[in-house]
């Protein structure tokens, strides 16, 4: 057996060169000091004093209104959104006006704290009025017209569209 051939090194070394004395690496502005986190944390506490985070619970009234079916068939079938298991024959199911169907048990906690579908985020009122204000506002400026002037890049006049 002849003798192996040695090793080529073909290695690469790198270096990385920080400079004495700094503790930083990157920005030194990227890193918040023990009385900066401070002052993030009252600062966040003193903005979000009501403790609420995202969308209000479904209004009461909306939570009662809503449809419970029984699956028929196994056409009919379906997967929870909460719990991920299938909903078969004979089984009862909550159902949104946007048609997504849930188990009671699963889709009753959810709607207690959020008012959205789990599969396509449709939103069902609240018992907030200042919430509803706001979505009113959201709704009426994704609804406006823009501002442009309805021409190709900003071009307005006649032009054609051909197709070859």
């Amino acid at each position: 057996m002849p003798a192996a051939a040695p090793l080529e090194d073909h290695s690469i070394e790198f270096r990385l060169a920080v400079p004495e004395g700094e503790g930083y690496i990157g920005n030194p502005d990227d890193y918040v000091d023990a009385a900066g986190y401070e002052a993030l944390q009252q600062n966040l506490a003193e903005t979000d004093s009501d403790g609420r985070r995202g969308a209000s619970p479904t209004s009461k009234a909306s939570v009662e209104a809503l449809e419970t079916t029984e699956i028929k068939s196994e056409l009919e079938a379906l997967a929870c959104a909460v719990c991920k298991d299938i909903v078969g024959v004979g089984e009862m199911v909550k159902k949104l006006p946007c048609g997504h169907g849930y188990h009671e048990d699963c889709i009753i906690p959810w709607l207690g704290s959020r008012n959205s579908c789990l599969v396509c985020r449709y939103e069902l009122p609240t018992d907030d009025a200042e919430y509803e204000e706001e979505r009113k506002k959201r709704a009426t400026a994704a609804a406006a017209p823009s501002s442009s002037s309805g021409g190709i890049g900003g071009i307005s006049g006649d032009y054609e569209t051909q197709f070859f």
